[in-house]
């Protein structure tokens, strides 16, 4: 074969059809690991002891700074479980948190949080902590909707569940310090769908043992993701469980509307995105942020959560009777199924949906779509 025919893609390029705002690495979620991370995580089918039972290592699911986690099968019976590995020589505990946060909710028989199966630890190596297996985390499933949008209906009923399971976690005693799409997973069983919670690494107590909240610490360092950080956790402050609640507000506006003003910005410009948070509430910055959501009750909840102190104990009845007035002024039906759960008839021919019940814009990609994104790639293939 010629070599002079061969081509390298652009991906970047491939992801910037689909929409420009947003980087290649926000399709992957990207995390930067640690040096000398992967050499100490297990390899497919290695075996790995927990305080319980073995388990065999399957593939990677998502990678980590600090570890990954991994799809797992018990040896004993051949039942599918997920891992979570945190290797043994860096100075981050992460995995002890996640693992204090689980069993706090074990406890105190939470709903919106995944079972604990099993601990243990690979001397020299790693320690791990075994889960169920969920199913795919809500960043990945709105990726996979035409203007990474899900429908107002969906939108809605996801705004509820993620605050009932933010306030659970509250609840607990901790904040998460990092609310965002990916670390809210979807569990399916049968007919049922349930969101989970996840990823409890960076999380504080804010509450003592006797329920006191804690003194807020003079020197705190940034914690969280950009994107989605509150405009304290920019500042530097201690965050509380109003920080966790700005951070649901931005994802709940992403959902709606497929992207924030301030998308393209990464983590080098957490100064350029504060500012564009600060203009969001302004008239002309605030009409642009909620440009496609329920802008009445939405407005009500960022002034009702910019109003919060460090001390205050959040409204969450409060916030849900917001969103459900955004449905009932909507007229949304608040039983609605899920986006990913509808299966609507498509005509290849002509990439549309053929029975949509949203009477909304059409937002499932097609095969037709993705094709044309291959069809367009002529501009954007480079020689070797």
């Amino acid at each position: 074969m010629n070599k002079s025919i061969l081509r390298k893609i652009n991906l970047k390029a491939i992801g910037a059809l689909e929409d420009p705002s947003m980087s290649w690495e926000d399709f992957f979620d990207e995390i930067e690991e640690s040096p000398g991370v992967s050499d100490l995580l297990p390899e497919k089918n290695n075996v790995i002891r927990g305080q319980s039972n073995a388990y065999a290592v399957g593939r990677k699911l998502a990678p980590g700074r600090y570890g990954a986690v991994y799809e797992v099968l018990r040896k004993s019976d051949g039942k599918q479980f997920a891992t979570k590995l945190e290797v043994c020589n860096q100075s981050f505990n992460g995995l002890n948190m996640d693992y204090k946060v689980l069993k706090a909710a074990e406890k105190a028989n939470c709903k919106y949080f995944c079972q604990l199966v099993d601990r243990g630890k690979i001397e020299g190596h790693f320690k791990f902590m075994v889960m169920q297996k969920m199913g795919e985390n809500l960043w990945k499933l709105r990726h996979q909707f035409v203007e990474h949008r899900f429908s107002a209906p969906t939108s809605l009923r996801l705004a509820i569940e993620t605050l009932n399971a933010i306030e659970e976690l509250h609840s607990l005693g901790f904040v998460h310090r990092d609310i965002k799409p990916s670390n809210f997973l979807v569990q399916k069983n049968g007919t049922e769908t349930r969101i989970v919670i996840i990823d409890f690494g960076i999380c504080r107590a804010f509450k003592t043992s006797s329920g006191e909240i804690r003194e807020p610490r003079e020197n705190c360092t940034f914690r969280g993701t950009t994107r989605y950080a509150s405009l304290r956790a920019h500042d530097e402050e201690e965050q509380s469980p109003r920080d966790d609640l700005e951070s649901w507000l931005y994802l709940v506006i992403e959902f709606m509307s497929g992207q924030l003003p301030w998308a393209m910005y990464r983590k080098a410009d957490k100064d350029k995105v504060k500012e564009m948070k600060l203009r969001a509430r302004t008239s002309e910055g605030v009409y642009q942020l909620l440009k496609y959501c329920p802008k009445t009750e939405f407005r009500r909840i960022m002034n009702y959560l910019d109003g919060l102190s460090f001390y205050s104990q959040p409204d969450y009845n409060f916030l849900r009777q917001l969103i459900q007035l955004a449905m009932k002024n909507n007229e949304i039906n608040p039983d609605e199924v899920y986006d990913w759960d509808q299966v609507p008839e498509v005509d290849e021919e002509e990439g549309k949906i053929l029975n949509n019940n949203n009477n909304e814009k059409p937002n499932i990609k097609t095969r037709t779509q993705a094709d044309n994104i291959i069809n367009s790639l002529k501009g954007i293939l480079l020689d070797n």
